[in-house]
């Protein structure tokens, strides 16, 4: 029988004490989750991502962008997502509305659809503009 021991680090235990990480807060990241609606992302990415964001190990500008062919609004993707999320126990239930408050979803037809990610490249451009300035 394994034992897990969960392990919650600093940013500074991540990069090095003394190093300088304003750009930690002060940048502005945008996250694309291609297959957003799929089970690797449901089960394995989103919740990585949400052990990133509950160690403060993203910048406080962070938007997560979910793709894929589903038709499905920004509240059904984190409909979708939320028991996923919560099946850890490792996370207090605010983390986790406040992990999905930055999650958000464009669709297309498919993989390949040059109008949807060129609407998901515009999305991101207005996100970063409104953060950095």
């Amino acid at each position: 029988m394994s034992v897990e021991k969960i392990v919650k680090i600093t940013p500074s235990d991540a990069f090095g004490a003394g190093e300088d990480l304003t750009w930690l807060h002060d940048g502005v990241l945008n996250i694309v989750v291609v297959g957003a609606s799929g089970d690797l992302a449901k089960k394995k990415t989103f919740p990585s991502l949400l052990n990133l964001y509950d160690d403060n190990l993203l910048p406080d500008a962070t938007t997560i962008w979910g793709y894929a062919r589903s038709d499905l609004t920004d509240d059904e993707l984190r409909d979708r997502l939320r028991p996923f999320l919560e099946t850890s126990g490792e996370h207090s239930s605010k983390v986790i509305e406040e992990f999905l408050n930055i999650c958000h979803y464009k669709s297309g037809k498919d993989y390949g659809d040059i109008d949807a990610f060129t609407e998901l490249s515009k999305s991101i451009q207005e996100n970063e503009q409104k953060h950095e300035g």
